[in-house]
């Protein structure tokens, strides 16, 4: 093509080249006509020669150059001349295709969420004390403190609400994203029951499950049911006012000194008033199959959680009669000592020989697994956790069996 800038440089390879790179200069510099950028010289073969005609420059530039730089405030004004077609840069460029303020685009996301992480930092403290919230938040931000690239903000939004839900008493999911978000298939897919779970997680002091039943059992934790008949907690000598099929069944189950499982779906058939003024909460079946051998129907009322408390647990203390005390104990373990805490806020529980007295008593280092977990304080009781540190041993409830049914009698 020839040097005169009369013929035109419209519609060619080399303009287009030219156009290509200021559109990524602009989009990552909000849409701002000034610096240079620069332009990779060869190919097209006349590209060299535009770029000499738009910078005006006397001597030209070489043909074998590889590179040069061009200001983008003179190619405006050269693509704004009525003899190069009287468009400036932002109007031709918008012409091809939309341009994008990729800055000012990046920027409002990190206000939306930015603003998202804010709103779920103040709904979670108004709704806990606990440090999981937190550190679960904490889990959520790239080091500059921004949320992380992989947290979609409207996940974030209904995950928060959910878990300002929590705990509840035996709620389905679709039950809790209707009560939490207004919406029954918000816990359905995507990304809001995976941070629900991180929480939960977190709270736990256990690794995130990917396992179906291990998915389930830490929803139960919260007193969600995935699964109705698979949530279930073991009573003995639970007796009840009410007298229809499932009262019946534990009355004659606690006269006939025999443990009851009773699922999620059976305790919510109807109410189930205790009898007993006094309640007992512990962690292990084999606290329960010794009461049952030791004691049968004499014993006091027993609750085994069998580990994580469940729905089908929540569910049924969610129904004990005001009034009624509330004893209960875990392991010595750190996952323990944080079962028993959110025992005694949420049902204002009275820790069942968890002190440090009945832990030294029961020590045998020989005998003793290693503490696993993250530790966690016993503020009823100071010295128990203190105590648990300096032997860094955990004692399993069996070990208190004897004792336990020195209450239970």
């Amino acid at each position: 093509m020839s040097g005169n800038e009369e013929l035109g440089w419209r519609n060619t390879p080399e303009l287009d080249a030219l156009l290509a790179t200021a559109r990524k200069k602009l989009e990552s510099n909000y849409l701002k006509v000034g610096g240079n950028i620069t332009v990779h010289l060869g190919e097209p073969p006349e590209l060299w020669r535009l770029c000499s005609a738009i910078s005006r420059s006397s001597t030209g530039l070489h043909s074998r150059a590889q590179t040069t730089k061009l200001d983008l405030a003179r190619f405006d004004e050269w693509l704004a001349h009525p003899r190069n077609g009287g468009i400036g840069l932002i109007a031709t460029l918008d012409a091809v295709a939309p341009l994008q303020d990729r800055k000012q685009i990046a920027f409002d996301k990190a206000e939306v969420k930015a603003t998202a992480l804010a709103d779920a930092r103040a709904l979670l403290a108004e709704t806990t004390d606990d440090d999981w919230a937190e550190h679960w938040l904490s889990s959520l931000l790239n080091q500059d403190g921004t949320l992380g690239g992989r947290v979609a903000v409207d996940a974030l939004r209904v995950a928060a609400r959910v878990l300002a839900c929590l705990p509840v008493d035996g709620l389905s999911l679709t039950e809790l994203a209707e009560y939490a978000c207004g919406d029954t298939k918000a816990l359905s897919s995507g990304g809001a029951p995976r941070l629900v779970l991180d929480a939960l997680s977190l709270r736990e002091g256990i690794p995130r499950p990917v396992d179906p039943v291990g998915i389930r059992l830490l929803w139960e934790t919260a007193g969600v049911s995935v699964d109705a008949l698979s949530s279930r907690v073991l009573v003995f000598g639970y007796r009840v006012d009410e007298t229809h099929t499932v009262g019946r069944w534990l009355n004659d189950a606690a006269d006939a000194g025999i443990p009851f499982p009773l699922t999620l779906d059976m305790a919510s058939r109807g109410p189930l008033t205790n009898v007993a003024d006094r309640i007992y909460v512990c962690e292990n079946v084999a606290v329960v199959a010794a009461a049952a051998r030791s004691l049968g129907s004499r014993s006091a009322t027993l609750v085994c959680t069998d580990g994580q408390p469940s729905a089908a647990l929540h569910k049924l203390l969610s129904g004990v009669r005001a009034g009624t005390e509330l004893f209960w104990r875990n392991d010595f373990d750190w996952p323990g000592l944080q079962m028993t805490a959110r025992a005694r806020s949420r049902y204002n529980a009275v820790p069942w020989r968890m002190d440090a007295q009945a832990y030294v008593r029961a020590l045998d280092a020989r005998n003793s697994e290693p503490l696993k977990g993250h530790p966690g304080p016993s503020e009823w009781d100071p010295d128990l956790a203190a105590a648990m540190h300096e032997s860094g041993r955990a004692v399993m409830e069996e070990r208190l069996v004897p004792d336990l049914l020195l209450d239970l009698a």
